[in-house]
């Protein structure tokens, strides 16, 4: 039987995030829209239930989009690797 199967509701395959491993699909439209116009807009729908009534992803998945949610304020703040080679 297939590996995957067999894991199935139990921690993430080796090297593999939860959202990787349960939610491929998003993951490859994540990495599509990444720098673009629609990724920040996508991921707030991924986290933030806009038509009610949804079951939602499990516990360790909702963590990762939230991680990622959250890494779109330090993105929008200014390139702290910009301001570290202004001290140098």
């Amino acid at each position: 039987m297939d590996e995957t199967v067999n894991n199935a509701g139990s921690s993430p395959a080796p090297g593999l995030t939860a959202l990787e491993e349960k939610f491929p699909r998003i993951v490859k439209a994540l990495c599509e829209l990444w720098g673009k116009e629609g990724y920040e807009p996508y991921l707030q729908s991924l986290v933030f239930d806009q038509r009610g009534g949804r079951q939602g992803f499990p516990p360790d998945v909702s963590m990762e989009l939230f991680t990622l949610f959250q890494l779109l304020d330090y993105q929008a703040e200014d390139d702290v690797w910009e301001e570290s080679n202004q001290d140098l």
